[in-house]
């Protein structure tokens, strides 16, 4: 079974819900390919921090329903307003419990969504460490650099010059995250290299949210309807700063 295939089934196989010899296959690739390991560890993770915070509806939740029914009843002298108002509470209480399972599961999409995202900056980040040189276009000057993505991506990537704040920009290259080409531009500290991939999104403006990935640090944030990743071994309080210029 290839990554690809497994990918899709690491959630269902996570919740149990595989049977039979693919069950069987997604276990033996499981066990051997470290990506898809910490992809079902991610999984994993998501469902007890779900686990942790989920509230359940009670489980007297129909009883108390039938309770406050009966001892509502309409006799004969109840108008027929009066039961369309028993109606609606108990609708009420129904579709408050849909509404929290609902966004309970909207909760976990989104959290799968960012493991995955989290896990393919940090292996672009090493992938580029490795490689004959981490960027296609070398440069300290953003009058270089960020023309050279006209063209190469469908959006104008934020390049800043700040090397004199202690950041000096090192030049520039296409990545791809998932599905999606985008723009990484490389900044140095000291000896330190800083991977700041960006892609456009319609999403609204969200904080910074710092995690430690593999041994890196990793900042992510939005801003100006575009996404930011931030990921280096450079210390945290660091990786701030840099967050804090480009903005």
């Amino acid at each position: 079974m290839r990554c690809e295939e497994a990918r899709d089934l690491v959630g269902p196989f996570v919740d149990g819900e595989l049977t039979g010899q693919q069950k069987h296959e997604l276990e033996i690739h499981v066990a051997s390919c470290p990506t898809c390991t910490e992809l079902a560890d991610d999984y994993r993770s998501i469902g007890r921090q779900l686990r942790a915070g989920y509230q359940r509806a009670p489980v007297d939740l129909a009883d108390t329903i039938r309770s406050a029914l009966a001892r509502e009843r309409p006799a004969a002298s109840h108008s027929a307003r009066d039961r369309r108002q028993l109606l609606q509470r108990a609708a009420v209480l129904l579709l408050t419990v849909g509404a929290t399972a609902f966004l309970t599961w909207v909760l976990a999409q989104n959290l799968a969504e960012q493991a995955l995202v989290e896990r393919d900056v940090v292996v672009a980040h090493v992938r580029s460490l490795i490689q004959e040189a981490p960027f296609q276009i070398a440069s300290s000057d953003r009058h270089t650099v960020k023309p050279w993505f006209n063209g190469r991506v469908d959006f104008a990537p934020q390049v800043k010059d700040l090397a004199a704040d202690g950041f000096p920009l090192a030049g520039g290259r296409l990545d791809v995250i998932g599905d999606r080409r985008v723009a990484a531009v490389i900044y140095k500290r000291r000896q330190h290299l800083i991977n700041v991939f960006m892609w456009p999104t319609a999403g609204i403006d969200s904080p910074a949210r710092a995690v430690v990935s593999k041994g890196y640090n990793v900042l992510t944030w939005t801003a100006g309807g575009t996404t930011y990743w931030a990921v280096s071994d450079l210390n945290a309080a660091e990786m701030t700063e840099l967050q804090k210029l480009l903005l």
